[in-house]
């Protein structure tokens, strides 16, 4: 199972090779697990017809650079 919006998801698109954990775990969960149908990145695009920062994760938390 997989979100369908992954082609066109900034987050998964810049973090899905990255080596950090919490990253991995968000794309494990939500990206591509039990938590897809919870993901605040599509709420957000729901909301307001556009795809939310890259930086914005599927639990709604913005990773600071």
């Amino acid at each position: 199972m997989e979100c369908e919006l992954l082609n066109s998801c900034g987050f998964f698109k810049k973090y899905s090779e990255t080596k950090d954990l919490a990253c991995r775990s968000f794309i494990r969960n939500y990206c591509k697990g039990q938590k897809m149908t919870e993901c605040k990145r599509k709420e957000y695009r729901k909301t307001h017809g556009k795809p939310p920062v890259d930086d914005m994760m599927p639990s709604g938390g913005i990773i600071a650079s």
